[in-house]
C-alpha cells in the first residue's frame, strides 16, 4: 500500500498562506473548527503549520487585545512551537505511519516541496479499523 492512497487533496484542505494577516488566519481557524492548519507560500510550497496554541501564545506574549493590530502582522511572522513534518508523495506506508503517530495530519509534498494535500491520522485509523472488522 502507498501513502498516496490516503491523500486528502489540496482542494479539500483548509490552509492559510504565509502572507495572510494573523486576523485572517484566525478567522480561518474559527470557521474551519480545526486546531492546526498547513501554511503555504504563494507558489504552493508547504512552509509549516500553525496551531491555535501558536495564536494564543502570540496574543499573550504581545498583550494584543485590539484585534485591528493583528491585521498588520503576517502569519509568517508568528513564532510557531512546531511544524508538522511533511512526507514526499512517493513515501512508503511505514514512513507515513511513523510520522502520523506524532502528529494529527501529515502534509504531503512533491519533490519540489509543492503541497499536494494532507493525510490525517483519523483516515488511517478508519482504514485499519475497517480492515479489522473484515477479518473478524
Amino acid at each position: 500500500m502507498n501513502a498516496l492512497n490516503f491523500l486528502k487533496h489540496k482542494s479539500e484542505v483548509v490552509f492559510v498562506y504565509e502572507d495572510y494577516s494573523v486576523r485572517r488566519a484566525m478567522d480561518e481557524f474559527r470557521v474551519s473548527g480545526y486546531t492546526a492548519l498547513p501554511i503555504l507560500s504563494r507558489d504552493g510550497r508547504y512552509t509549516g503549520s500553525i496551531t491555535e496554541g501558536d495564536f494564543l501564545r502570540f496574543l499573550l506574549r504581545y498583550d494584543l487585545i485590539d484585534m485591528a493590530e493583528t491585521e498588520q502582522i503576517e502569519v509568517r511572522e508568528l513564532p510557531r512551537r512546531v511544524d508538522n513534518r511533511p512526507i514526499l508523495v512517493d513515501a512508503r506506508m511505514e514512513d507515513l505511519m511513523n510520522i502520523v503517530m506524532q502528529q494529527n495530519f501529515v502534509p504531503m509534498v512533491d519533490g519540489r516541496g509543492v503541497f499536494m494535500g494532507i493525510v490525517t491520522r483519523s483516515d488511517i485509523l478508519g482504514y485499519f479499523s475497517k480492515q479489522l472488522c473484515k477479518n473478524t
